[in-house]
C-alpha cells in the first residue's frame, strides 16, 4: 500500500514540477512584451481601458499563443489522434469525414428557427430599397454536401443546409431575392469535396472565382447591373495563377496540426490586364491603405511572405484577398469611377468573390458585423449604393451575423 502511494506521490510531484518549469519558460520568455503590457495597461486613460478582467484574457491568450514549444506539442497531440484512428478531435470541435476532409459541426436535431433572421433581413431590406438600391442575399455553400459527405457513425450532424433551405424560403415569401449558389453547383454538377480546401470552412480561390463569373452573369442578365469589360474579367484565361503547393492550413487544420492532416496546395489567382485601385481598410484602431494594380491593393502580398509558420493565422493564404475580415474595406475602381456602387454585408467567404467583382464596378464597401461598432444600417442609408448584398454561409446563420434592420428601442432590450 504504502509503494502505491509513493508511486502515485513521486508522479504527482513530477508533473508538477514540469509544470511549474514550463510556466517558468514562458513567462521568462515572454516577460517583456508582459511587462510592457502592464505598464500599457495601468498608464492608459481609465475611459479607454479595457475591463480588468478582459486584459486578463488577453494576457491568457497572449501566452497560450507564444508558449515555448507549443507547435510541439501541439502536433504531438494532434498525433496521437491519428495513431488512435479518432475521428474527431477536442471535443468534437473538429470531425473527420470518411474522405479524411474536415469539417465543424455539432450536435442537435433540427434545423435552426430562423423566423427572427428573416424579420431582421426583411426590415434591412425594405430600408435598403427606399434609397434606390437593390437587394439580394447572396446564400454561399455549406462544406457539408447532402447525399455526398458521409461521416462515420456517431458523428454529429448540424443541419445548416436544412437551416439554409428554411431561411431562404421565409425570404421567399417576403419578396426578397436570392441567389443560391449550392443550386448552381448542383445544376453544373460540381461536387463540394472538390470545391472546399479539405483543413477549412472556406471554399477554394478557384470556386470562388467561377462563384464571381455566376454572380456577374447573374446580375447583369437579371437585375440591369452594368459590368465594365465582363467578358474579359469573367475569363479565367486573363488570369494569372501562383500555386503554393503543401503550405495551407486551414482553420481546422490549425486546430489538430498537420500530423493529425496533411497541409494542402492554395493557388492565388489575380489579373494579367491593368488595373488600379485605392483600398481603405478599418478595424477598431487600425486603419490601412493600399494603392494600385489588383496584387498591390486588393492583395495583401506580406502574408504570402509571412515568417509566422504555418499554424499562425496571419500566415493564413486565404485571407491574403483584402485581408480576411476587417470591419469594414472601401474600394474605389480608378478605372472605372462611374460604375454601380456595391454593398456587401458578410462574412469571410465571399472575400475572393468580391475582390474579383470589383473589376467591373465603381465602388464597393465590404462590413462585417461581427467587427463593426456602428450601426450597418446609418451606413447602408448614407451609402446611396445601387445594389445591397447580404451573405452569410449556412452555419452562420445566427443573429450575431444579424444585427441589422431593428429599431433603437429593440437592440437596447
Amino acid at each position: 500500500m504504502m509503494s502505491q502511494f509513493i508511486k502515485k506521490a513521486v508522479t504527482a510531484v513530477g508533473f508538477f514540477i514540469c509544470i511549474f518549469a514550463m510556466g517558468f519558460n514562458n513567462i521568462k520568455n515572454n516577460y517583456q512584451e508582459f511587462e510592457d503590457s502592464i505598464t500599457g495597461y495601468f498608464s492608459s486613460n481609465p475611459e479607454d481601458r479595457t475591463s480588468l478582467e478582459d486584459y486578463f484574457v488577453q494576457v491568457n491568450d497572449f501566452m497560450n499563443e507564444n508558449t515555448p514549444y507549443r507547435d510541439s506539442f501541439f502536433e504531438s497531440y494532434g498525433y496521437l489522434q491519428r495513431l488512435m484512428l479518432r475521428n474527431e478531435v477536442n471535443n468534437f470541435t473538429v470531425v473527420k469525414a470518411k474522405n479524411n476532409q474536415l469539417y465543424y459541426t455539432y450536435f442537435t436535431t433540427e434545423a435552426n428557427e430562423t423566423s427572427e433572421l428573416t424579420n431582421r433581413m426583411d426590415k434591412f431590406a425594405t430600408a435598403a430599397r427606399e434609397t434606390g438600391a437593390q437587394v439580394l442575399y447572396l446564400m454561399t455553400p455549406d462544406k457539408y454536401e447532402r447525399g455526398y459527405t458521409q461521416f462515420e457513425t456517431g458523428m454529429p450532424y448540424n443541419y445548416a443546409n436544412e437551416t439554409a433551405d428554411l431561411f431562404l424560403a421565409e425570404l421567399s415569401d417576403k419578396g426578397i431575392d436570392y441567389i443560391d449558389f449550392r443550386q448552381l453547383m448542383t445544376d453544373q454538377d460540381m461536387r463540394i469535396a472538390d470545391a472546399f480546401y479539405h483543413t477549412d470552412h472556406h471554399w477554394k480561390i478557384e470556386t470562388a472565382f467561377w462563384a464571381f463569373t455566376q454572380l456577374t452573369d447573374t446580375l447583369v442578365n437579371d437585375y440591369g447591373l452594368e459590368f465594365n469589360d465582363q467578358e474579359m474579367a469573367t475569363d479565367i484565361n486573363n488570369y494569372n495563377k501562383v500555386e503554393y503547393k503543401d503550405s495551407y492550413l486551414g482553420s481546422m487544420g490549425r486546430s489538430v496540426g498537420r500530423l493529425y492532416t496533411d497541409p494542402e496546395d492554395i493557388s492565388i489567382i489575380y489579373p494579367k490586364f491593368a488595373t488600379d485601385y485605392f483600398v481603405y481598410e478599418q478595424s477598431g484602431d487600425t486603419e490601412i491603405s493600399r494603392e494600385g494594380s489588383f496584387e498591390e491593393a486588393i492583395l495583401n502580398k506580406e502574408i504570402l511572405t509571412s515568417d509566422d509558420g504555418i499554424y499562425a493565422a496571419t500566415s493564413d493564404k486565404y485571407f491574403t484577398y483584402m485581408d480576411g475580415n476587417p470591419a469594414v474595406v472601401q474600394v474605389l475602381n480608378n478605372n472605372n469611377p462611374e460604375g454601380a456602387k456595391v454593398l456587401f454585408v458578410k462574412d469571410s467567404l465571399i472575400v475572393p468573390v468580391a475582390s474579383f467583382f470589383a473589376q467591373g464596378v465603381g465602388e464597393m464597401t465590404l462590413v462585417d458585423p461581427r467587427y463593426y461598432g456602428s450601426s450597418i444600417d446609418e451606413l447602408m442609408a448614407e451609402g446611396d449604393y445601387d445594389y445591397v448584398f447580404v451573405t452569410f454561409s449556412p452555419q452562420n446563420l445566427i443573429e450575431e451575423f444579424f444585427p441589422f434592420g431593428q429599431d433603437e428601442e429593440e437592440v437596447a432590450s
